[in-house]
């Protein structure tokens, strides 16, 4: 499996937005149109304080999420979250990020994939046992992200496994295997997959390539056998 075709497999998911509240946000209506996904407004006299957008996939229902959790990850998504101390979550962004699983968006920035990556790591956290596999493309983007992962490997068995360019020498961490990458399989990838010890239901994966622009083309996933497939083809880089 490479990340192309993994991608493809969502290139025909229809997910379309319906948002409840204040006039339509230009910003939020940009940015959801660069990801390829329509949305309409729909008024509400409460305004902007109850606000939410339903997520249909498929002409479906799929999840409401307060609109204040969709603007955030839109525009500014690494609000209140910190590279370093205990993880932690917000229910808005784990309903948000629940409700857009499965679909390909178009295109991410590093800021939403970091802020996805550390949704799944605060998963992995709250779990406290099992495999995650990163790869941030380089080892050097690690160093940014040393006390979070320290934090998640001394509070936890989790067996942690980070991948990428070997333009930096990490140091020695228990509990973190790093894994220079010998060939460009996942140079352009921003990865992140955790097993959970095998609960399906806590199983997660984010897999994104980087376009020619700048930005990332991604998705991220919460089916236990597709979670397993990546973390298979992973391992299969480094063998």
């Amino acid at each position: 499996m490479t990340v192309r075709t993994l991608l493809r497999r969502f290139e025909d998911s229809d997910v379309t937005i319906t948002v409840y509240g204040p006039p339509a946000t230009k910003t939020v209506g940009e940015r959801l149109a660069t990801q390829g996904i329509d949305a309409t407004w729909r008024k509400l006299p409460t305004g902007h304080q109850n606000a939410f957008a339903v997520i249909r996939r498929d002409g479906v229902f799929a999840e409401a999420v307060p609109l204040t959790a969709m603007e955030t990850f839109l525009c500014d998504p690494m609000a209140g979250i910190g590279d370093s101390g205990t993880p932690d979550s917000d229910p808005g962004r784990q309903l948000l990020h629940s409700a857009l699983a499965n679909t390909l968006l178009s295109s991410l920035t590093p800021a939403q994939l970091l802020a996805t990556s550390h949704e799944f790591e605060d998963r992995a956290y709250r779990v406290g046992a099992g495999t995650l596999r990163v790869s941030f493309q380089s080892l050097s983007i690690f160093r940014s992200q040393r006390a979070r992962y320290e934090s998640l490997t001394s509070d936890t068995d989790l067996d942690i496994h980070v991948y990428g360019q070997d333009d930096w020498e990490p140091p020695a961490i228990p509990g973190i295997s790093f894994h220079p990458l010998t060939n460009d399989t996942l140079e352009q990838v921003w990865l992140l997959a955790f097993d959970a010890d095998g609960d399906d239901q806590n199983k997660c994966a984010l897999v994104a390539e980087e376009t020619e622009d700048g930005a990332f083309r991604g998705v991220w996933t919460y089916n236990p056998r597709l979670v397993d497939e990546i973390m298979a083809a992973v391992v299969a880089v480094d063998e």
